[in-house]
């Protein structure tokens, strides 16, 4: 009796709010879902408000619709939590809240940190494309909002692109940059995507799902299943749905249940970071970011941080000019400087060398001279066929410290015996040569291009003999390592000579020295050795 009492008045409030009411059973979530998103959807009947009541009196004890909307004539009351996607609290979302609040609340709390950071740019965007603001916290589940994440899957970026779908979504993945880790482009993608998976299956949370683990995937779990629900589909028997998408929509309510009131679930003193704001200037292709930098008055990691899409030291050289984001009121500064460099600097390659083919030259030789990556090479110059180099034909040189100290050298490398001074960041060694010894096998040993070594002491026929004088310049850091005060006894110090499959931990272990010791004695600022290395090891470091 106490039942056929309150029905009416529920439903007389039901319909006086003009909202709809979820069911209580997780399996029914979807239904409700459509009502509150679609329009086109017919509003329930009353015959419907009555079941669906009766049916929610008949599973009293389980909460679990929890979508609030301030209502109106209430704006005395203090404003309610709002939400634009269904939110459903039940035993899978309460999971997820438990985990998010005792497994991982540190990293939970630098997501939130790093959500004041991107979520406005996020939900302007979705809302751009009339989709839920709420589908920002995808990208909190996904990658905790950074752009650097990277997964076993090889997904890539706050929102985790593979790259098929990426590319599919108009993203650029190639040598010089990688837009889904571009937190704008990204998002627009996501946005994309995300629509095209509504529109197929009419729910947001079957689309959240399908972002997961592939629109093809829920498909053809929604048949074997035979249901149109993402709960029906998660709560089946079986591993058909894996459990990575089972808790991802569970996730995606509980990510946004805490974000918008953290202190409510334990989250206090967030830190939240300022909003990405940015200004945006053209550049000309190949402009090397030290440069840019430099121009708009800041560090060369801080433009990286801004552009994290950018994949090496210069913008795109291959295509028209790049629209690069600075720091928001340095705009005019940086147009001021960039128009005062002289015309050759602004053109494509700013920081890179260019040099001739000459006989015997091939690109892995090249790369080895100039202390650069082989990939790096072909990178910076597009079309080059590396089997069809020509005398005198020109190749572009990346940026690198190592390129800067060479170009010093190669300008002056005909007059450097005649020279009363050296030229900047090179250094002045003599070499004598010991048995065994190749031109190959010292250039490589001090990183300078074997026929330079030929120029300075006019060795024409490459011809050299145990206990020669070799002049050479080299760059400073490499010399360092190099010279010895006074002559080396045998039994002081030795020098090993790099074999295939060696390494600095290897060599230390032979020798009873540590990695660290073999840097420093041989002027190394990183672990990288090659085959035909010279190393000296000494045998009393004291």
């Amino acid at each position: 009796m106490k039942h056929r009492l309150l029905l009416p008045v529920v439903m007389c409030a039901l319909v006086a709010a003009g909202c709809s009411t979820f069911s209580s059973s997780p399996q029914r979530v979807e239904g409700p879902e459509r009502s509150l998103l679609s329009a086109k959807r017919p509003q329930p009947t009353p015959e419907e408000l009555s079941a669906r009541v009766a049916q929610e009196l008949k599973s009293l004890g389980e909460k679990d619709v929890v979508t609030e909307k301030t209502e109106p004539g209430a704006s005395d009351q203090p404003s309610k939590v709002t939400y634009d996607i269904p939110i459903v609290i039940n035993k899978e979302v309460q999971e997820s809240i438990d985990y998010f609040q005792s497994q991982v609340p540190k990293r939970f709390a630098l997501w939130l940190s790093r959500s004041g950071r991107y979520l406005p740019m996020m939900r302007g965007i979705l809302r751009q494309y009339g989709l839920p603001e709420d589908l920002a916290y995808l990208a909190m589940i996904e990658s905790g909002f950074s752009c650097q994440a990277y997964s076993r899957a090889h997904a890539v970026g706050p929102w985790q692109f593979i790259q098929g779908t990426g590319r599919r979504y108009n993203l650029k993945i190639n040598y010089w940059v990688d837009e889904r880790r571009d937190p704008v482009k990204s998002t627009h993608a996501a946005a994309r995507y995300l629509k095209d998976l509504h529109d197929e299956f009419g729910s947001w949370y079957l689309a959240a799902a399908a972002y997961n683990a592939g629109e093809a995937k829920i498909r053809k779990a929604l048949k074997r299943y035979n249901a149109d629900d993402f709960w029906s589909i998660s709560k089946a028997r079986g591993n058909y749905i894996k459990r990575e998408t089972k808790q991802y929509v569970p996730k995606m309510i509980a990510a946004a249940l805490i974000a918008k009131e953290p202190e409510k679930y334990g989250f206090t003193n967030i830190a939240y970071q300022p909003p990405m704001t940015f200004d945006t200037v053209q550049v000309h292709p190949g402009t090397a970011l030290g440069v840019a930098a430099k121009l708009a008055g800041i560090s060369t990691s801080q433009l990286s941080e801004i552009n994290p899409e950018l994949r090496r030291w210069a913008t795109p050289p291959v295509e028209g000019k790049y629209s690069l984001r600075i720091p928001q009121g340095r705009k005019i500064v940086f147009d001021t400087a960039y128009a005062q460099l002289p015309p050759p600097k602004r053109l494509a390659r700013i920081g890179a060398v260019t040099v001739r083919v000459s006989k015997g030259d091939t690109l892995g030789r090249l790369a080895r001279a100039h202390g650069v990556k082989l990939n790096d090479l072909l990178a910076a110059n597009p079309g080059l066929d590396p089997r069809r180099l020509r005398l005198g034909q020109k190749v572009v040189i990346p940026s690198n410290e190592k390129v800067k100290v060479y170009a010093q050298a190669r300008r002056s490398e005909k007059s450097l015996p005649r020279l009363a001074s050296k030229p900047r960041g090179v250094q002045k060694i003599v070499h004598t040569v010991r048995p065994g010894d190749t031109l190959w096998h010292i250039a490589r040993s001090y990183n300078i291009d074997w026929r330079q070594i030929v120029r300075w002491n006019d060795q024409r026929n490459g011809r050299i003999k145990s206990g020669q004088k070799l002049v050479l310049y080299v760059p400073s850091a490499k010399a360092e390592g190099k010279l010895v005060t006074g002559p080396a006894s045998k039994s002081d110090r030795v020098v090993y000579v790099v074999k295939r499959g060696d390494n600095l931990w290897n060599i230390g272990r032979r020798f009873k020295v540590t990695p660290a010791q073999l840097k420093r004695w041989n002027g190394l600022t990183s672990n990288d050795i090659t085959p035909g290395d010279r190393l000296m090891v000494k045998r009393d470091d004291s």
